[in-house]
């Protein structure tokens, strides 16, 4: 018996007792997490939510206002003595935009482009001078809020704009519904969790076909001082669409549109391109001061697209897929593909 209750003993020993070098470790970890705190040179880019004791948070937080305050009285001084020194523009992360193959840079590269565009699906659009028929639905049992989002979004387009309840229909079936009715646009707006959030966007007949997600969207009673619009043509503005998948994209966020724009309504659309966001806004400018002042006046909606896929052909052909994004393909930030 006494040789068990030792055993035992000595086992108890042994787990609780941990290594020495263990012990030392902890304190050197102790340490260097006090220095951390108490021995900082400069307090700008530390972060004070770091420090979970509310009353040592407090003075921390107070000597780095302090030391904020003094740098930027630094600052003053050196501006005022030397008022010519040059001025270094910071790096933002449009500057730090990795060049992908697909930009299009050079002259011959705009010339091939150009040659392609004369012969691609728009060419009725752009040479012809063909207005868009569109002709929107949803997806299957849309909400109330779906149709709240498809009032503000209906009458942009202009009047040509036609709404087809879903119902059971297929998207085949309502495509083959426009070509047979002359429409050139289908737009397919869907919905999750009473949220729209995507977008499927043909081009009839021939296609192509895009796959948008859907994201941000303000409706018109939510922007402040919005305007109402009239049935006007709007001016379309594209923004930094500079690679050929997206010009690709460009040319057919185009026809939705007229071609022929009235400059009396003062309707512009904008489509900016930013770090493959594309971001839509809808303005009215107005003249102030007899013309020598100009100032904007949102209409709204507001929205934000992503391109998902790029297809060949209509929406259940089997066609050539020329953009897909994979779940890598916007993570890194500096990347740009459209």
């Amino acid at each position: 018996m006494a040789k068990n209750k030792s055993k035992a003993v000595h086992a108890i020993k042994i787990k609780h007792n941990a290594p020495f070098s263990q012990k030392i470790k902890k304190k050197e970890q102790k340490g260097q997490k006090q220095r951390r705190v108490g021995g900082f040179k400069s307090l700008a880019k530390f972060d004070v939510s770091r420090i979970k004791n509310k009353e040592k948070r407090i003075q921390i937080l107070e000597r780095k206002q302090n030391e904020q305050k003094k740098t930027k009285k630094m600052d003053k001084k050196e501006k005022e003595a030397n008022p010519d020194r040059e001025k270094l523009d910071p790096l933002t992360i449009d500057d730090k935009r990795e060049i992908d193959e697909n930009f299009v840079f050079d002259e011959d590269d705009q010339e091939e482009l150009q040659n392609e565009e004369l012969i691609d699906e728009f060419q009725n659009y752009f040479q012809e001078g063909q207005d868009p028929k569109i002709i929107i639905t949803t997806s299957e049992r849309p909400s109330r809020q779906l149709f709240d989002f498809l009032k503000d979004i209906k009458d942009v387009f202009g009047p040509e704009t036609h709404y087809w309840p879903r119902k059971q229909f297929s998207i085949k079936e309502i495509q083959e519904y426009s070509i047979n009715k002359g429409y050139t646009e289908l737009l397919v707006f869907r919905e999750h969790r009473k949220e729209v959030n995507q977008l499927i966007y043909i081009h009839l007949p021939n296609g192509p076909t895009y796959k948008f997600k859907l994201t941000n969207y303000t409706p018109c009673d939510e922007i402040h001082h919005h305007g109402r619009f009239t049935d006007h043509n709007p001016e379309l503005i594209l923004n930094h669409f500079n690679t050929k998948v997206g010009r690709r994209v460009g040319r057919g966020l185009a026809a939705l549109f007229p071609s022929k724009p009235q400059f009396r309504g003062r309707r512009v659309v904008t489509f900016h391109n930013q770090r493959d966001f594309i971001f839509f806004r809808h303005h009215r400018y107005m003249f102030q001061e007899e013309g020598q002042k100009v100032a904007l006046q949102e209409l709204g909606p507001r929205f934000t697209l992503q391109l998902k896929q790029l297809k060949l052909g209509l929406f259940n052909d089997d066609g050539e897929i020329e953009f897909e994004a994979r779940d890598d393909y916007y993570v890194k930030r500096t990347a740009a593909f459209l």
